[in-house]
């Protein structure tokens, strides 16, 4: 019986798979159906929120999977203003939970392989993302050239992982961050807008074959930080609080779906 239990949780998790890769290459059709028209609008980056709309919706009805943001207040500063949002890092999740998020002109840093990605590559790369060669120095500085022309000229807001790398955690706990996105926002006075997400480990796993349906992935975005009086010796400091305010915010949504399941 066992044996039975586990081929069906193989069967759901695989499944649920398929239509997760579905969400991602239908919501990218938008987006590069969309592109020509935003392109020749100057607007390439809202090609993103279109993209995210449209993943919304599919997450929600294909997968089951839906979203609640606590202090969504917060990211109205984007609208007025270019800004870095800094976000945990932890798996395929991290593409729904940021439809919900995403300014309505923004761009997102991902790493370099997946520029190579048929559909969604061809994607990213209308829509005017950034990519980097993780360890690469001449990759690391074309993105930090490019983010400058984002802030200061195309007045477009910048999402960073500053983990560097996915971390799929089972407790939560943060990697170190990395102090690009912060030296980015110290350099163009951009404000920062932290975002934590739950721990996502109880919802999806690679390893242990598990994609819940039906889940709620539940985020908290932050204060912004202003970056206009501080100096390149508060920097480390900055990335220090930043990312103490994320764990502690991780900690607390994932105490919260936790008692949820208790309740």
């Amino acid at each position: 019986m066992n044996t039975v239990y586990r081929a069906l949780g193989w069967l759901i998790f695989y499944v649920q798979l398929v239509l997760f890769v579905q969400c991602i290459l239908l919501a990218s059709v938008v987006g590069i159906l969309a592109s020509p028209l935003l392109r020749a609008l100057h607007r390439t980056p809202t090609t993103n929120w279109v993209c995210a709309h449209a993943m919304r919706i599919l997450a929600r009805y294909l997968l089951g999977v839906t979203v609640e943001v606590d202090g969504a207040e917060h990211l109205q500063l984007a609208k007025e203003a270019p800004c870095v949002l800094v976000a945990n890092h932890q798996s395929l999740l991290d593409t729904i939970w940021l439809a919900w998020v995403l300014p309505r002109k923004a761009v997102v840093v991902a790493n370099m392989f997946i520029s190579r990605i048929p559909v969604l590559g061809w994607f990213m790369r209308l829509s005017g993302n950034l990519f980097v060669k993780q360890g690469d120095k001449h990759s690391i500085k074309a993105l930090f050239e490019d983010s400058l022309r984002y802030l200061e000229f195309e007045r477009t807001s910048i999402v960073m992982f500053p983990e560097g790398r996915r971390n799929p955690s089972e407790t939560g706990s943060l990697l170190a961050f990395k102090k690009g996105a912060f030296y980015l926002a110290y350099c163009t006075h951009a404000p920062i807008i932290p975002v934590a997400v739950q721990c996502t480990h109880p919802l999806y796993s690679w390893a242990d074959c598990r994609f819940r349906r039906g889940c709620v992935i539940r985020i908290r975005v932050l204060a912004p930080i202003s970056t206009e009086s501080l100096t390149e010796e508060d920097i480390p400091a900055l990335i220090a609080d930043t990312r103490s305010d994320i764990q502690k915010a991780c900690i607390s949504l994932s105490f919260a779906e936790a008692r949820t399941k208790l309740f």
